[in-house]
């Protein structure tokens, strides 16, 4: 705690002696605060002479915390303030500082914990804490502002680590280097912020019979099923027998989808072609997965039938911008985000991902590859991350808000809940659906074709 004539440059030496970002001022009955950023400007900016006293700098009143108070309501905390470092008061008095930077740091350190916990768990009961501390890390970083697609890769990274650890208790030992699990879709995208319905396949290799491992694989899905994992409605995970096939198998599913090119055909290759590896060994999904690329020779009607799908859902605004929900029903007032936001885009992409060979799976990543070839310019790619961040943000609130209502994760959104900025924001983003829609009906000749 400094004087209030205490000297800048004594604050400076201060800051550096201590290895801090800040410093308190005044008395302990009314302290304030004076930042490094605050100590910076007013010597490089605003002409201030290191001998001046730093008492007119400081800051008040302090926003402060008790330090019985949970991490999470800090970061709440800041997050409302907007502030970076959060005084923590102890029967009335400042005791500590706590910086942004570490809370970050602490939950980075605390997926870490996740993952161990999730590698040494003896049994799939000992893997529920880890969804538990999931969901209430998502939840922490949400409220704290992190962008969507940093919150998706740290919460893929915990959930593959569980899907491995599940894998390694109930695949036979003997056979866990001749298969590869693969999760698929918004997993496989590393997009999938919170637990949902599960979306995997088992790849054998030539030579053993997929039949074999049916028990194995049907205790997997339970065992996710139990930690918290919901069946997929559409079936689509290793429990079905058609999603555990040889190498061979699934290159004649592949070249099935392609040729049949039925709706239901159109997404099981849409859902594949965004699949990542997550145990087992990894070059089996690589060798099929080259079989993709072949339908480079299948022509402009393939690419275009692929494509198509984005027009699969209608986006919920009308001629005159303005949101359209559900009129009736115990849906009323809300809209699906996923079906009418997120979905277009991610379709969108994975068409120019598909036709450019691009490996990459996630959905900003293969935007910054198009831009690179040139599919669109770094304007619109601007616009489309900025939308598909904000429709990822709105459904990871809604899921957390359902989670906490003891509820599934739902993609509905109310609009009426929003704020009018967030409103307005909503719009924007779906009306650059609409402009992705029209650019893909242009580049694939969809209408032409009859999509």
């Amino acid at each position: 705690l400094l004087s209030e004539s205490a000297e800048l440059g004594e604050a400076a030496r201060a800051m550096r002696d201590n290895a801090v970002s800040c410093v308190l001022v005044g008395s302990e009955a009314d302290p304030g605060i004076v930042t490094s950023t605050d100590l910076r400007d007013a010597l490089a900016l605003h002409g201030h002479h290191p001998h001046e006293p730093i008492g007119p700098l400081a800051r008040r009143p302090i926003v402060a915390i008790d330090d019985g108070a949970l991490l999470l309501d800090a970061l709440i905390e800041m997050e409302r303030t907007r502030v970076k470092r959060l005084p923590v008061t102890r029967a009335g008095r400042i005791h500590a500082v706590l910086e942004l930077g570490d809370l970050l740091s602490y939950f980075a350190l605390h997926s870490n914990v996740i993952l161990r916990v999730a590698g040494d768990a003896p049994d799939a009961d000992a893997l529920k804490p880890a969804i538990r501390s999931l969901v209430r890390m998502v939840s922490a970083l949400q409220r704290i502002g992190m962008k969507p697609d940093r919150i998706g890769r740290l919460a893929s990274e915990i959930n593959r680590a569980i899907f491995h650890r599940v894998f390694d208790l109930v695949m036979p030992v003997d056979l866990r280097n001749d298969l590869c699990l693969i999760v698929m879709g918004s997993e496989g995208r590393a997009e999938q912020i919170l637990p949902t319905d599960q979306d995997n396949a088992l790849i054998v290799r030539d030579g053993i019979d997929p039949a074999s491992l049916m028990p194995a694989c049907r205790a997997f899905s339970e065992a996710l099923a139990v930690i918290g994992y919901p069946p997929c409605a559409g079936n689509v995970m290793v429990s079905n027998p058609a999603w555990v096939l040889g190498e061979s198998g699934f290159r004649n599913r592949i070249g099935h989808w392609i040729v049949n090119g039925s709706n239901d055909d159109v997404m099981n290759l849409a859902i594949f072609f965004d699949a990542t590896a997550v145990a087992g060994d990894a070059t089996l999904l690589a060798q099929v997965k080259a079989v993709l690329f072949e339908v480079s020779s299948a022509g402009d009607t393939f690419f275009a039938r692929f494509a198509s799908a984005i027009n699969a859902f209608p986006v919920p605004i009308n001629m005159f911008s303005r949101l359209q929900v559900e009129r009736s029903g115990e849906q009323a007032g809300t809209l699906d985000i996923k079906k009418s936001g997120i979905f277009p885009i991610v379709q969108g992409i994975r068409s120019l991902a598909l036709q450019h060979r691009l490996t990459v799976t996630g959905t900003l990543d293969r935007i910054d590859a198009l831009v690179h070839l040139g599919a669109f310019d770094k304007r619109f790619a601007r616009e489309l991350g900025d939308a598909f961040g904000f429709l990822c943000t709105l459904r990871t609130q809604a899921g957390l808000a359902a989670f906490e209502a003891g509820q599934p994760a739902t993609n509905r959104v109310r609009p009426a809940d929003l704020s009018q900025i967030d409103q307005e924001v909503l719009v924007e983003s779906l009306r650059v659906v609409l402009k992705l829609r029209k650019l893909i009906t242009q580049h694939y000749r969809l209408d032409m074709l009859g999509f």
